[in-house]
């Protein structure tokens, strides 16, 4: 019994490892054509962190509550793409989305 749950442990880091390393090739790749805007780099580590921890999107949601919230009350920016959403943070999710960057 042990052993199954050592088994199950060790293929869901293994897992995480996997999506988080994919995910940290696309913020390469995106870092490396300059697509990745620094405004969004602190959230997209934050997600990162999630992959590697294997949160939902809801937990990740919930530890980072005041940031999102406080992108939720900004207008978005006029001058990137997708200036058309309702708030900073549906600009933000939908570039991050083209990027390729948005797991959930």
């Amino acid at each position: 019994m042990i052993e199954r749950v050592t088994e199950t442990t060790e293929s869901v880091s293994q897992r995480n490892m996997g999506s988080a390393s994919a995910y940290s090739a696309h913020i390469q790749a995106a870092m490396r054509y300059d697509r990745l805007c620094s405004s969004e780099y602190p959230l997209v580590i934050t997600i990162l962190h999630a992959l590697l921890q294997g949160y939902t999107h809801e937990r990740w949601q919930e530890e980072q509550r005041r940031s999102l919230q406080a992108l939720q009350q900004r207008s978005p920016d006029p001058h990137a793409a997708h200036a058309d959403a309702e708030n900073r943070y549906e600009q933000t999710v939908r570039c991050l989305q083209d990027l390729q960057l948005w797991p959930w």
